[in-house]
């Protein structure tokens, strides 16, 4: 019954063309006040709070433009593929000699966390490193995981050095695109920015559907990510995901409870309904950034904020940082990029603002290219 009720929001919702839906989420505010993130404060066990937002309901954009958990360790091309996430649970962690996170990790000054690192922490190298990589370099490859074939789009810095760890992004796409066009524009304008050629991109193919991205695509991202992760050099402290629309809300939910492999995200147009979510979801701190058009009539201001704020309350001491106002563009006016002062340091918060509708790539006034991919790619490599 439940899936017969899903399906019926979905068709109606295809047949409005309509792409985030106006479900109110939780009261983040009064959630606040009952969760002590014990990464940020030491002095409580940390407790969960429900999921805001509905599971498995229809959603969409109208454009045709353009992930992580633990890896499950899918079959893949290599034989040497990693552990399971309920492997790497019992080992206490992920180890950083099969290109996974510690259960702990030091910082610059020697500080050990639970997760997660500081600031200009060394490079965590994969077991990738040292590997040949026989695959295709810029392209694109059919990678076989656990549910089938998806196509994968792929750009490899052409002077790879496979024992140097390279950062890695994501680039997810939105409903009625497809990852080819991800790649086209330069990974949201990304690529091009990358001029001391530091990272490899990556943009998987979404399900086939008009909706690309589903539960069971949560497990593609774990199984891509160990593949990459054992075939390439990465820097597995640095990986990072990135998408518009739907594919925005794909990042935003990997956001909560991938922390553990996911440095940071950043969203464009995004809402944190509408899209599987983990539940119980993990309330740790994850870099976030978050681009709204005020006239997006697709994922609205209303939602695009409620994301935002359910990680400003994993990111700061007793969810703080819901209380700090954020300074926002002026109706018309040239973007606005606020970077939150409440918030942990090795979990920074940065939310852009500007008039504009359901586009990742808005303008300024009089201005032809983007700003978005540059204050991205100033967000991304401050870790």
């Amino acid at each position: 019954m439940r899936s017969k009720f899903f399906r019926s929001i979905a068709v109606a919702g295809l047949l409005a063309l309509a792409g985030c839906s106006e479900n109110a989420g939780s009261d983040l505010v009064a959630q606040a006040g009952e969760l002590v993130n014990p990464e940020i404060s030491s002095d409580s066990e940390g407790g969960e709070l429900p999921p805001n937002g509905e599971t498995d309901i229809f959603s969409s954009d109208d454009s045709t433009l353009p992930g992580e958990s633990s890896p499950s360790g899918g079959e893949q091309f290599t034989d040497e593929s990693s552990s399971s996430s309920e492997e790497n649970s019992e080992q206490g962690g992920f180890s950083s000699d099969n290109g996974q996170q510690s259960s702990s990790s030091e910082s610059v000054e020697g500080q050990t966390y639970a997760y997660g690192w500081a600031k200009g922490n060394p490079p965590v190298p994969t077991r990738g490193c040292g590997k040949q990589w026989n695959r295709v370099k810029s392209g694109s490859y059919e990678f076989k995981w656990s549910g089938g074939k998806r196509t994968i789009r792929i750009d490899i810095p052409d002077n790879y050095d496979n024992t140097k760890p390279y950062r890695l992004v994501f680039g997810m796409q939105c409903a009625g695109g497809w990852a080819g066009g991800v790649q086209q524009e330069g990974y949201y304008g990304l690529k091009p920015l990358d001029t001391e050629k530091t990272t490899i991109f990556v943009a998987p193919e979404g399900n086939g559907n008009w909706i690309p991205w589903a539960e069971a695509d949560f497990k593609l991202f774990d199984e891509l990510l160990a593949d990459l992760q054992g075939n390439l050099c990465i820097d597995s402290s640095r990986v990072f995901s990135t998408g518009f629309s739907y594919g925005s809300m794909f990042s935003n939910s990997l956001a909560w409870y991938h922390q553990d492999v996911l440095r940071a995200i950043a969203a464009y147009e995004t809402a944190e309904r509408n899209i599987w979510l983990p539940n119980p979801r993990t309330y740790k701190g994850i870099g976030w950034m978050g681009v709204l058009g005020f006239d997006d009539k697709t994922c609205t201001p209303e939602m695009g904020r409620a994301a935002r704020d359910s990680i400003l309350i994993s990111n700061s001491v007793n969810g703080q940082a819901l209380y700090e106002q954020a300074e926002e563009a002026a109706p018309g006016g040239a973007h606005k990029c606020y970077d939150y002062k409440t918030v942990e340091d090795r979990f920074p918060v940065r939310w852009c603002t500007q008039s504009g509708g359901h586009i990742w790539d808005h303008k300024d006034p009089y201005q032809s290219e983007s700003w978005v991919p540059e204050a991205t790619w100033e967000f991304i490599t401050q870790f």
